[in-house]
Protein backbone atom coordinates (compact mmCIF):
# COMPACT_ATOMS: atom_id res chain seq x y z
CA UNK A 1 0.00 0.00 0.00
CA UNK A 2 1.53 3.24 -0.62
CA UNK A 3 0.11 6.20 0.83
CA UNK A 4 0.44 10.01 -0.30
CA UNK A 5 -0.14 13.12 1.76
CA UNK A 6 -0.02 16.63 0.97
CA UNK A 7 -0.52 16.02 -2.43
CA UNK A 8 -1.43 19.25 -5.15
CA UNK A 9 -5.18 18.93 -5.46
CA UNK A 10 -4.11 19.79 -9.08
CA UNK A 11 -2.46 16.86 -9.80
CA UNK A 12 -2.40 14.87 -12.85
CA UNK A 13 -1.17 11.94 -12.83
CA UNK A 14 0.82 9.69 -10.97
CA UNK A 15 3.37 6.40 -11.84
CA UNK A 16 4.98 3.89 -10.03
CA UNK A 17 7.11 1.34 -11.87
CA UNK A 18 7.36 -2.28 -9.87
CA UNK A 19 10.35 -3.98 -10.35
CA UNK A 20 11.39 -7.86 -9.21
CA UNK A 21 13.80 -7.90 -6.32
CA UNK A 22 17.19 -9.90 -7.54
CA UNK A 23 17.59 -12.80 -4.69
CA UNK A 24 20.58 -13.93 -3.62
CA UNK A 25 23.10 -16.41 -4.93
CA UNK A 26 22.55 -19.75 -4.26
CA UNK A 27 25.09 -23.09 -4.44
CA UNK A 28 22.43 -24.14 -7.01
CA UNK A 29 20.47 -22.06 -9.70
CA UNK A 30 17.70 -24.31 -10.74
CA UNK A 31 16.12 -21.68 -12.76
CA UNK A 32 19.02 -22.07 -14.94
CA UNK A 33 18.49 -26.16 -15.17
CA UNK A 34 14.83 -26.00 -15.79
CA UNK A 35 14.86 -22.96 -18.04
CA UNK A 36 13.78 -23.64 -21.77
CA UNK A 37 15.70 -21.07 -23.26
CA UNK A 38 19.02 -19.14 -22.35
CA UNK A 39 19.03 -15.24 -21.97
CA UNK A 40 22.72 -13.90 -21.75
CA UNK A 41 22.07 -10.33 -22.85
CA UNK A 42 22.26 -7.41 -19.94
CA UNK A 43 19.22 -5.90 -21.77
CA UNK A 44 16.94 -8.79 -21.13
CA UNK A 45 17.94 -9.57 -17.95
CA UNK A 46 17.40 -6.04 -17.36
CA UNK A 47 13.63 -6.26 -18.96
CA UNK A 48 12.64 -8.62 -16.76
CA UNK A 49 13.99 -6.67 -13.45
CA UNK A 50 10.95 -4.06 -14.59
CA UNK A 51 7.67 -5.70 -13.67
CA UNK A 52 5.37 -3.52 -14.43
CA UNK A 53 4.04 0.29 -14.07
CA UNK A 54 1.48 1.45 -12.68
CA UNK A 55 -0.51 4.43 -13.69
CA UNK A 56 -2.95 6.66 -11.56
CA UNK A 57 -5.15 9.49 -13.35
CA UNK A 58 -6.69 12.11 -10.57
CA UNK A 59 -9.98 11.59 -12.95
CA UNK A 60 -10.10 7.67 -12.94
CA UNK A 61 -9.36 7.36 -8.93
CA UNK A 62 -12.03 6.55 -7.18
CA UNK A 63 -12.20 4.66 -4.00
CA UNK A 64 -14.35 1.16 -3.48
CA UNK A 65 -16.41 0.21 -0.75
CA UNK A 66 -14.61 -2.04 1.15
CA UNK A 67 -11.61 -1.77 -0.07
CA UNK A 68 -9.77 0.54 2.83
CA UNK A 69 -6.79 -0.56 4.66
CA UNK A 70 -6.19 -4.19 5.83
CA UNK A 71 -4.96 -4.95 8.85
CA UNK A 72 -1.41 -5.72 9.96
CA UNK A 73 -3.01 -9.23 10.08
CA UNK A 74 -4.35 -9.27 7.28
CA UNK A 75 -0.87 -8.16 5.63
CA UNK A 76 1.04 -10.47 7.59
CA UNK A 77 -1.23 -13.29 6.67
CA UNK A 78 -1.03 -12.33 2.55
CA UNK A 79 2.76 -11.74 2.91
CA UNK A 80 2.68 -15.48 4.39
CA UNK A 81 0.69 -16.85 1.44
CA UNK A 82 3.01 -14.98 -0.83
CA UNK A 83 6.24 -16.71 0.78
CA UNK A 84 4.46 -19.86 0.09
CA UNK A 85 3.42 -20.14 -3.38
CA UNK A 86 7.25 -18.84 -3.66
CA UNK A 87 8.36 -21.77 -1.73
CA UNK A 88 6.04 -24.07 -3.81
CA UNK A 89 7.15 -22.76 -7.08
CA UNK A 90 10.67 -23.50 -5.91
CA UNK A 91 10.48 -26.52 -4.87
CA UNK A 92 8.98 -27.61 -8.17
CA UNK A 93 11.37 -26.24 -10.25
CA UNK A 94 13.80 -28.08 -8.10
CA UNK A 95 11.86 -31.39 -8.84
CA UNK A 96 12.09 -30.78 -12.89
CA UNK A 97 15.60 -30.22 -12.51
CA UNK A 98 15.83 -34.07 -10.53
CA UNK A 99 13.91 -35.18 -13.43
CA UNK A 100 16.33 -33.71 -16.33
CA UNK A 101 19.25 -35.04 -14.25
CA UNK A 102 17.63 -38.54 -13.91
CA UNK A 103 17.29 -38.47 -17.51
CA UNK A 104 20.77 -37.13 -18.38
CA UNK A 105 22.26 -40.10 -16.27
CA UNK A 106 19.94 -42.98 -17.81
CA UNK A 107 20.95 -41.83 -21.08
CA UNK A 108 25.06 -41.52 -19.64
CA UNK A 109 24.64 -45.15 -18.29
CA UNK A 110 23.13 -46.19 -21.87
CA UNK A 111 26.10 -44.73 -23.48
CA UNK A 112 28.58 -46.29 -21.26
CA UNK A 113 26.99 -50.17 -22.18
CA UNK A 114 27.19 -49.40 -25.74
CA UNK A 115 30.66 -48.24 -25.25
CA UNK A 116 31.37 -51.91 -23.12
CA UNK A 117 29.34 -53.70 -25.58
CA UNK A 118 31.56 -52.19 -28.75
CA UNK A 119 35.14 -53.02 -26.81
CA UNK A 120 34.39 -56.52 -27.20
CA UNK A 121 34.80 -56.18 -30.80
CA UNK A 122 38.02 -53.79 -30.57
CA UNK A 123 41.65 -53.72 -31.06
CA UNK A 124 43.66 -52.44 -27.83
CA UNK A 125 44.48 -49.21 -28.93
CA UNK A 126 41.13 -48.62 -29.59
CA UNK A 127 39.83 -50.38 -25.78
CA UNK A 128 42.14 -47.47 -24.60
CA UNK A 129 40.12 -44.70 -26.19
CA UNK A 130 37.13 -46.47 -24.99
CA UNK A 131 38.29 -46.90 -21.73
CA UNK A 132 38.63 -43.49 -21.39
CA UNK A 133 35.55 -42.39 -22.81
CA UNK A 134 33.79 -44.42 -20.22
CA UNK A 135 35.50 -43.29 -17.19
CA UNK A 136 34.59 -39.95 -18.17
CA UNK A 137 30.54 -41.09 -18.63
CA UNK A 138 30.94 -43.02 -15.50
CA UNK A 139 32.30 -39.09 -13.33
CA UNK A 140 29.29 -37.42 -15.37
CA UNK A 141 26.94 -40.40 -14.04
CA UNK A 142 28.64 -39.88 -10.50
CA UNK A 143 28.26 -35.81 -10.95
CA UNK A 144 24.47 -36.28 -11.85
CA UNK A 145 24.03 -37.99 -8.87
CA UNK A 146 25.46 -35.61 -6.67
CA UNK A 147 23.67 -32.86 -8.78
CA UNK A 148 20.03 -34.69 -7.87
CA UNK A 149 21.13 -35.50 -3.98
CA UNK A 150 21.58 -31.74 -3.52
CA UNK A 151 18.82 -31.09 -5.13
CA UNK A 152 16.94 -33.49 -2.85
CA UNK A 153 18.49 -32.14 -0.10
CA UNK A 154 17.15 -28.36 -0.97
CA UNK A 155 13.46 -29.97 -1.27
CA UNK A 156 13.82 -31.38 1.96
CA UNK A 157 14.77 -28.02 3.17
CA UNK A 158 12.26 -26.06 1.09
CA UNK A 159 9.21 -28.87 2.39
CA UNK A 160 10.59 -27.84 6.23
CA UNK A 161 10.17 -24.30 5.17
CA UNK A 162 7.16 -24.79 4.26
CA UNK A 163 5.64 -26.12 7.13
CA UNK A 164 7.26 -23.83 9.18
CA UNK A 165 5.09 -21.27 7.09
CA UNK A 166 2.17 -23.18 7.40
CA UNK A 167 2.30 -23.10 11.41
CA UNK A 168 2.89 -19.64 11.30
CA UNK A 169 -0.18 -18.73 9.15
CA UNK A 170 -2.09 -20.89 11.68
CA UNK A 171 -0.57 -18.76 14.28
CA UNK A 172 -1.59 -15.53 12.29
CA UNK A 173 -5.04 -16.70 12.04
CA UNK A 174 -5.74 -17.15 15.97
CA UNK A 175 -4.36 -13.69 17.10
Amino acid sequence: MVRISDLSPNWEALAFDLYQENEEKETVNVDDVTSDSETDSAEEIDAHALITTLYSDQRKTKTEEGKGTKSKQEYELLVNDLEKQFVKKKMKNYEKAITVEAKHKRQTQQEVNELQRDMKYQVNEEKADTESKIAMKKDAIQSSDESIQLYEDEQKSLQEKLQKLNEKQQDLAMK
